[in-house]
């Protein structure tokens, strides 16, 4: 065990190598002029004055590193942030709930757990918006291993908490291998330091979010085994999943800015509707915003708007929370490690969401969205539909 650590370490400080080349050889990410006025979009809605103060606030917007994070970097590259009078600084991070306790970061894009975890500690931050639901995550394994029982005695990057999540005991239910790590070799790895080690042969597998499941695909180093969701899953979307990642905002900064906020969670709104409409360039901008291929970054905006449902989504009630928490019951986890919410009305609101005037998530889908991107379209379809859309010849 330890000669396999030391290895991976020396994996680690050749990651630069690594990602230039599996992200950068021939990779031509073209972000196009399409026909998306952001500043004719939110004309359609209905905001209150900036103060001075207001337009010369320099907003602090942190995401991290998963395709779940995808509208922070859409609101930016589309010109959202801009047409709504927003001075945004977005920064890619994994410590998103310190610098937002801090007071250092104003809104941010987390992942549900940490976020409850924070907020029972007295963190000054809330739920604002939702931003994935069910959670999709990949289990993705090396070349070698054929069946799932090929994983037993193996190095796996799931995490060594992983014996206590839903996502790691559903998998060995439904994969039939044993629940309890003692069974194989577990570390903790970034997801993109994953990659590099499946890729120079030091890992058998690991669990992550996109690109790097899509990544290790693309590259013929990996492929998908089992897909994780952050609940049990259902066609309605209102009630039948549970929350993944959140859109969460300083306490502090609303009070002091409350203008701003509600613009913001328009922003995050509209960025969203963008991934629908325009789901070739959002392709183009995750790819850029996240270093990998264009094919990757369409493939990831695919999963997330057609082949997975529509789990990218702003809209979220109490059942969203309610079926995340209930996935831990259903696992059988002690009680001391699931992230119960010790008070659900200073975790979450929905007030900005109803008064910055976005509309219904599930109307906007069924209005806009379900003629041109029917649930069960396939890869090719959705992609030939895409360029149209965003007048992509093959010039």
């Amino acid at each position: 065990m330890t000669k396999r650590i030391i290895a991976m370490v020396l994996v680690l400080a050749m990651g630069i190598t690594f990602l230039a080349g599996c992200t950068d050889s021939s990779k031509e990410t073209v972000i196009q002029e399409v026909d998306y006025d952001p500043v004719a979009e939110v004309a359609k809605y209905k905001l209150g004055e900036l103060t001075e103060a207001d337009k010369n606030f320099v907003v602090q917007m942190g995401y991290r590193d998963c395709d779940h994070m995808v509208p922070s970097i859409i609101g930016e590259k589309a010109g959202i942030y801009k047409a709504l009078g927003l001075n945004v600084v977005v920064t890619k991070t994994g410590k998103i709930m310190e610098a937002m306790s801090s007071g250092e970061m104003h809104v941010g894009y987390q992942g549900i757990e940490g976020a409850i975890k924070s907020v029972n500690q007295g963190a000054p931050l809330f739920m604002a918006a939702a931003n994935h639901i069910g959670g999709s995550r990949y289990l993705v394994v090396s070349n070698d291993i054929k069946e799932p029982k090929d994983l037993i005695g193996k190095t796996l990057a799931i995490g060594s908490g992983a014996e206590v999540k839903p996502e790691w005991r559903k998998w060995s239910e439904e994969l039939d291998i044993p629940m309890e790590l003692k069974n194989y070799e577990v570390v903790d790895m970034g997801d993109k330091d994953k990659l590099f080690a499946l890729k120079a042969g030091q890992l058998d597998g690991f669990s992550c979010c996109d690109p790097y499941a899509s990544q290790a695909e693309f590259e013929g180093i990996g492929k998908i085994m089992a897909t994780g969701w952050g609940a049990h899953i259902s066609d309605d979307l209102e009630t039948g999943w549970g929350m993944c990642c959140i859109y969460c905002m300083n306490n502090d900064f609303l009070e002091e800015h409350p203008e701003l906020a509600k613009r913001l969670v328009l922003a995050h709104a509209l960025a969203i509707k963008y991934l629908y409409e325009h789901p070739y360039n959002a392709g183009m901008m995750f790819a850029e915003g996240f270093g990998v291929q264009p094919e990757v970054g369409l493939k990831t905006v695919y999963m997330k708007t057609v082949a997975e449902g529509r789990t990218i989504t702003w809209q979220f009630s109490q059942e969203n929370l309610d079926n995340y928490i209930q996935y831990y019951y259903d696992f059988d986890i002690p009680e001391e490690e699931i992230p119960n919410i010790d008070d659900i009305e200073k975790f979450m609101s929905t007030n900005l969401l109803e008064t910055c005037g976005i509309e219904d998530f599930n109307t906007f889908i069924e209005e806009k969205i379900n003629k041109e991107f029917p649930i069960g379209l396939s890869y090719e379809e959705w992609i030939t539909k895409a360029k149209t859309i965003d007048g992509i010849t093959e010039q």
